[in-house]
């Protein structure tokens, strides 16, 4: 069996120290690591700018750009066999990237540790359950609460890194290129794996430290959400379900200009095209084996 090289890729915006807290845990607990790729996303408070060591390096971004662009930027430029996937505000258990990374090589899959808040939220959560947002219709996760006794158990969901996924399994679900900003990028992720057949593996055991924040270190407008959330259904549906259903039930009201445009581009269209010849199940399978309930009518 092949033995895990693992890059870290972490996404970082004005984190301060949590920033190299986070770099050391990582160095300090991961016997497999083979770098840590840090990704400035536009940082202005200079936590960036002390960060050494041979297995460290950092990309930087003068303007923010986004989540889900740093972190394809980081796994392009990943030199290991399995991307494991960080905030700049999280701690690991000693051995818990390294667990998650063999099960990854081993299974094919994506894997995700036991998370912890550092702050009120003092309960573990065990993974998470894909579901749509009740309030807004758009793409979204559950985080599962209640005691696993499996060591390993298939969820459907992401809310929140860490998780690990094989370099060779990435390149068939990678984020796309037009996202920006904050927002969809765990739901990109999971929609992706989904249609190309992708598990989505808990690990209990290994444990992950995350400070949930009530706010970000920069402005998340709606727009840029619902832009975001637009894009994933258009990569990943047929056309008809997107007139259909997307488009005029869930997105059409919410989309700027700008978010139409980006949506009709031929950069778009491409990996739609693609990603849709790769895929190995349908939108129907969507409503039934994901969601577990009936499709709309005409799709």
């Amino acid at each position: 069996m092949e033995t895990p090289r693992i890059s870290v890729v972490i996404t970082t915006c004005d984190e301060g120290d949590e920033l190299h807290r986070t770099v050391r845990s990582v160095v300090q607990n991961t016997r497999g690591l083979e770098e840590i790729i840090v990704v400035d996303d536009g940082s202005e408070d200079g936590s960036c700018e002390a960060l050494t060591g041979d297995r460290v390096r950092v990309i930087r971004h003068q303007d923010r750009i986004g989540v889900a662009y740093s972190r394809d930027e980081g796994s392009r430029a990943a030199r290991g066999n399995v991307l494991c996937y960080l905030d700049g505000h999280q701690r690991v258990s000693r051995g818990c990237l390294d667990c998650c990374a063999q099960l990854a090589l081993e299974q094919g899959a994506i894997t995700c540790p036991d998370i912890r808040d550092f702050g009120v939220l003092r309960w573990k959560l065990h993974g998470a359950q894909f579901q749509m947002c009740p309030q807004q219709g758009y793409f979204s996760a559950r985080w599962r609460q209640w005691f696993q006794r499996r060591r390993i158990s298939p969820v459907t969901g992401l809310r929140a890194p860490p998780y690990s996924v094989p370099r060779d399994v990435y390149r068939h679900i990678a984020w796309s290129r037009v996202l920006r900003g904050w927002g969809g990028s765990e739901s990109s992720i999971v929609l992706k794996s989904f249609f190309m057949g992708v598990e989505i593996l808990h690990v209990g055991g290994p444990l992950a430290h995350h400070r949930f924040q009530k706010a970000h270190n920069y402005t998340t407008p709606s727009d840029a959400i619902w832009r975001n959330q637009a894009i994933i259904a258009r990569v990943c549906f047929d056309d008809v379900t997107w007139f259909r259903y997307w488009l005029p039930r869930v997105f059409d009201r919410h989309l700027t200009d700008e978010a139409r445009t980006t949506l009709e581009s031929p950069e778009l269209q491409a990996e739609h095209a693609a990603f849709l010849c790769a895929r190995v199940r349908t939108d129907r399978q969507f409503w039934t084996d994901l969601l577990r309930e009936s499709p709309p009518p005409g799709i």
